[in-house]
């Protein structure tokens, strides 16, 4: 076994649910799917118990993430401190998100890691105007602006991060669905409150406005707010029910355990992740740096 099937594992541990966890690590069900049953060929035991597309950790999948987990760390911090020792570059990275920031985190800190002198500046907001290459080295951004230019269009390249499905999250302290309901159809929720992002921005559009429109209706909204605590702590409260992609599952079940995830059913609900640099003649040695890391980050073994 490698550290990567020990990452497979350990997310799909946490996720328990195969296409959730695909698309969290940015691979394919298949390729999940093949890791984890070479895993349990080698391990000699099922470590999960299935149930269709979701799957149950059981008593040798829970023994055995306690090793993997204290494994997988002890190889990290080893692998980062042979790492370290070849990182000597040093600047800014500065990133603006028009995605969710929890986006990308994972590989910031991966690489934060590796190369603790980088000082690293993240933005969550609008593109304000003037000269955006003088303020930012990368655009974390939605197929829904990879295509937007700004003033300085010649500059700014797309390149593909991953693509992840949207889920309805909803607390059992609004409605409880039983184990079995894995799917809801849109046009069901009709006289339900969702909570939503303020549908003010060019560069981000909620997916909730658009499913609902396809539908035929138009959401009640009980809330809007770009702050993503409150949109969790509102849907935990049972005061409403919210639309998610699937890289904020994971944080979102940290912060309410007991969230209710759902498929969407009848729609086409994908977007793809882009990080958007300059030329690379224009990029600074840290950004240069950065940008290499995080490509091998999200595409190594692909």
């Amino acid at each position: 076994m490698d550290m990567r099937q020990l990452e497979y594992f350990l997310t799909l541990c946490e996720q328990e649910h195969m296409s959730s966890t695909a698309a969290c690590l940015g691979i394919s069900q298949p390729a999940l799917s093949k890791s984890i049953a070479s895993l349990e060929k080698e391990v000699g035991v099922q470590l999960f118990d299935r149930h269709g597309n979701y799957i149950r950790l059981n008593d040798y999948g829970r023994n055995f993430s306690e090793y993997a987990r204290k494994a997988l760390n002890e190889l990290r911090m080893g692998l980062v401190q042979v790492q370290q020792t070849r990182y000597d570059t040093c600047g800014e990275v500065r990133i603006l998100c028009h995605a969710f920031a929890d986006c990308i985190m994972d590989c910031v800190l991966a690489y934060t890691d590796l190369n603790p002198r980088i000082k690293v500046s993240i933005r969550q907001s609008d593109y304000p105007g003037g000269n955006l290459s003088e303020s930012t080295d990368f655009i974390l951004s939605t197929q829904n602006e990879a295509f937007m230019v700004f003033e300085d269009k010649q500059i700014w390249t797309p390149s593909l991060l991953f693509s992840e499905e949207h889920k309805i999250l909803i607390s059992p302290r609004y409605r409880k669905y039983p184990e079995e309901v894995t799917s809801l159809d849109i046009r069901d929720l009709k006289e339900d409150r969702f909570i939503v992002m303020p549908d003010i921005s060019v560069f981000y559009s909620d997916m909730t406005y658009k499913l609902c429109q396809l539908s035929g209706f138009a959401p009640k909204i009980f809330c809007q707010t770009e702050d993503f605590l409150s949109k969790i702590r509102f849907t935990d409260a049972g005061k409403a029910i919210c639309i998610l992609p699937e890289c904020n599952l994971r944080i979102a079940r940290q912060l309410s355990p007991d969230l209710q995830t759902f498929s969407i059913q009848g729609f086409h609900t994908s977007r793809t992740l882009y990080l958007m640099r300059r030329q690379k003649s224009l990029m600074s040695e840290a950004a240069l740096d950065f940008w290499e890391f995080t490509m091998d980050f999200y595409h190594a073994g692909k």
